[in-house]
């Protein structure tokens, strides 16, 4: 067989252990304690109460992985991969505490959704995803906290690459902590906001807004994007909420939306593409993942254009423009009829 094939087949079926070390160390925040310098394995051990002797078999592992590197004296140092798994703005740490958990459960059961075409997820916990965060406060704090990071990796090529010079208010739907609209409102201070969503999604958005110092041109309002959607708005921003629905719920959010649309207004979605082809690339591996964390989790699916452009149809507006912005993700624009 061939060698290269053979240790990448080998990295594939053993990537469940490496997210496991890397779910146990991000969350003793040893990526955290390493920014200070290297460290030894019995030093970290201590700070977070941990036996030295099993930490440091992990700590070499993942330093073979690149997280860590590992100096000729034994001590552990930083690499720009732990630098990603810290607790900063845009990191994967949360992420790196989320998937190992609710969604590491999920896939064990991923031939029920082959065999059904239904959540795994649902499957697994007897209730839908979203059931699940507002029935445990701290699994939807963790789930926000990700949500928050991802967005903010990407959030200033969202406000850089759509002209808002045009449009003076903006809702965000579904978004949660406020994240988006947060990044809008600083990069384009004419304009005003409101993030809108359930009550379980807006714990921490005034806290969080406050810090990101827009909470004085940013309304919250709670509510359900299913049954009804605030009015009166130039632009609605749907960040990442269509792909976790199937055609049906995701029509139905776009019609809620279409029902408020002045007819000037605009809606945008932030989506992922799906391209026509999968290719051996980062980025086609990002996107079809995530295609599949759809899937398994909430029963919703990543789109091709021609596929947004059938929902906004349905909905009644029409998809004017898509536009790329400098990540994987691409800005969806849609008119009313």
């Amino acid at each position: 067989m061939d060698k290269a094939a053979l240790g990448r087949a080998y990295q594939l079926v053993s990537g469940f252990r490496a997210t496991q070390m890397v779910h146990a160390v991000v969350k003793l925040g040893i990526p955290d304690l390493l920014t200070s310098g290297p460290h030894s394995s019995d030093d970290l051990a201590v700070s977070t109460g941990v036996r030295p002797a099993p930490l440091r078999r992990i700590l070499r592992c993942l330093a073979a992985e690149g997280v860590f590197t590992e100096d000729d004296d034994g001590r552990f140092s930083a690499t720009p991969v732990s630098e990603c798994l810290r607790d900063q703005p845009g990191s994967e740490r949360g992420s790196a505490l989320m998937l190992p958990t609710e969604s590491y459960v999920a896939f064990r059961d991923l031939m029920h959704t082959l065999q059904t075409g239904q959540p795994a997820f649902e499957h697994v916990f007897g209730m839908s995803r979203w059931e699940h965060l507002a029935h445990d406060p701290e699994k939807a704090a963790l789930f926000n906290s990700a949500m928050q990071s991802r967005t903010e990796q990407f959030r200033d090529s969202v406000a850089s690459a759509y002209d808002f010079s045009k449009i003076g208010s903006v809702i965000d739907v579904g978004g949660g902590r406020g994240t988006l609209i947060a990044g809008l409102l600083k990069a384009h201070p004419h304009l005003t906001g409101t993030v809108f969503d359930l009550a379980a999604g807006l714990a921490e958005a005034d806290a969080y807004l406050k810090d990101q110092g827009v909470r004085d041109r940013c309304e919250i309002v709670s509510g359900n994007f299913f049954e009804a959607v605030p009015g009166g708005y130039d632009a609605y921003v749907l960040k990442n909420v269509i792909h976790d629905w199937d055609d049906e719920k995701a029509t139905a959010i776009l019609a809620s939306c279409r029902k408020s649309m002045g007819p000037q207004a605009r809606l945008v979605l932030v989506e992922h593409v799906l391209p026509d082809r999968a290719v051996d690339s980062a980025d086609s591996r990002r996107i079809f993942i995530d295609d599949i964390q759809m899937l398994v989790m909430l029963g919703g699916q990543e789109r091709t254009v021609a596929e947004y452009a059938k929902l906004m149809e349905a909905a009644g507006l029409r998809l004017t423009q898509v536009l790329p912005t400098d990540s994987v993700y691409e800005l969806i624009e849609a008119l009313p009829v």
